[in-house]
């Protein structure tokens, strides 16, 4: 019964945790993701 109750608070914390710092960590993944594509273009194509 122990184990059962620390599996919910554990799940519970995570669902919480993912609730509010998922949709922030989104954008700047993508941003990154955009910044290393053109810095990619601007290295092969200079030259």
């Amino acid at each position: 019964m122990k184990n059962a109750c620390w599996w919910v608070a554990g799940f519970c914390a995570a669902a919480a945790g993912f609730i509010v710092w998922g949709p922030k960590r989104i954008k700047p993944v993508e941003e990154l993701a955009h910044r290393l594509e053109v810095a990619w273009s601007d290295h092969h194509t200079s030259g």
